[in-house]
């Protein structure tokens, strides 16, 4: 309070703290981690999982260029082998299942 104005009130937004699993789903395990990184000849992508649906592989080159994509199954995932034919650099990987995405990022010498 002063004399040159009325006493004011001063709010703060409330704490947000995250939100957990709604009451009725299933949580989910999605783990995506490439190796080895960095590879000299190509490099194997090793995948958690609790679903069953395919696996989307997707590599681009750091201009955005798409340069391989492969629908895999869970199953098939483990011998999968990637990057046989790239170019030294740095190249942006994105495996997706269902609604689940990763973005790994690898190096080739």
């Amino acid at each position: 309070y002063s004399t040159f104005s009325d006493a004011c009130e001063i709010t703060s937004p409330g704490f947000a703290r995250p939100e957990g699993p709604k009451a009725g789903t299933i949580a989910t395990e999605f783990t995506a981690v490439a190796y080895p990184n960095p590879f000299a000849e190509s490099f194997a992508i090793n995948v958690k999982t609790s679903m069953e649906s395919p696996i989307n592989v997707k590599v681009y080159d750091m201009t955005g260029r798409l340069l391989e994509s492969r629908e895999v199954l869970v199953s098939e995932v483990e011998t999968l082998t990637v990057g046989e034919r790239y170019p030294s650099g740095v190249y942006n990987v994105i495996v997706t299942q269902g609604d689940e995405a990763k973005t790994l990022r690898v190096v080739k010498r």
